[in-house]
């Protein structure tokens, strides 16, 4: 009896083997595969793939490359002219990660290069919204570009994309040219204006009497020349005021013969 199981055993065993050992094929019926193979849809493309994963780190075709979050999550960046000699900027953040801080960077021509006017302290580590504000002294007439540099706690940053900000109103003033001037060729420059802003332009000889007055002028830019009809005006020196609803500016010339 223990014969037979023993037997059986051993059949078992050289079965199991054999079954582990591929088959035997004759080179012709490996060849014949082989052909038949290269036949396939996507043989040579799937071979090419293979071999470059077998070089590379399976990270550069795979997701376990992905990079990390990055440091802020910039929600918004706006800016504003609060006045004409300033300028609001706001931003908003709903995570940060080492955050130190922020500079405010401006310039008046993105091609020039930017300036950093302002630094503000970043909340570090948050998932909470941070809303943060800071204001310009910035009376520049034309547009003004702003950025943030955003500065982790080891030194790297980022920057955010580029906001403009429309400039403020010049000073109203008003000016006489050619000066010295002959009365037939006088004119005025006058700059600050809003648009369609009416203004009292008056002028007055060295007596003060008021040789000249226009109650309703209206100019249609923030620059403008204006041509009096000064030709009956003697050689002299003469002063000149022009005044809006809540500005007002003055200036002098002398007209010679």
């Amino acid at each position: 009896m223990k014969f037979i199981f023993f037997c059986f055993a051993c059949l078992v065993l050289c079965v199991s083997a054999m079954a582990q050992v591929p088959a035997y094929e004759s080179p012709i019926t490996q060849a014949a595969k082989k052909l038949v193979a290269v036949t396939r849809d996507g043989y040579y493309a799937n071979l090419m793939f293979s071999n470059l994963a077998a070089t590379i780190n399976p990270c550069a075709i795979t997701l376990c490359n992905q990079k990390s979050p990055l440091p802020v999550t910039l929600i918004t960046f706006t800016g504003e002219r609060i006045d004409e000699a300033n300028v609001a900027l706001f931003w908003e953040t709903s995570e940060e990660v080492n955050n130190s801080y922020f500079e405010v960077e401006r310039t008046l021509n993105p091609s020039w290069g930017y300036k950093t006017i302002k630094r503000v302290k970043g909340a570090g580590s948050t998932v909470s919204t941070v809303r943060y504000e800071t204001k310009d002294t910035n009376d520049y007439p034309g547009y003004t570009y702003y950025r943030l540099k955003q500065v982790d706690v080891d030194g790297t940053f980022e920057y955010s994309s580029v906001i403009k900000v429309k400039g403020g109103l010049a000073p109203l003033s008003v000016k006489a040219f050619p000066n010295p001037v002959q009365s037939k060729n006088i004119a005025f420059k006058i700059t600050g204006l809003k648009i369609s802003e009416q203004l009292v332009m008056m002028i007055y000889d060295v007596r003060g009497q008021i040789i000249y007055q226009n109650n309703n002028l209206v100019l249609t830019s923030d620059e403008q020349i204006f041509q009096a009809n000064l030709t009956h005006v003697l050689p002299g020196k003469y002063s000149i005021k022009i005044k809006s609803k809540d500005r007002q500016a003055t200036g002098s010339f002398v007209v010679v013969p």
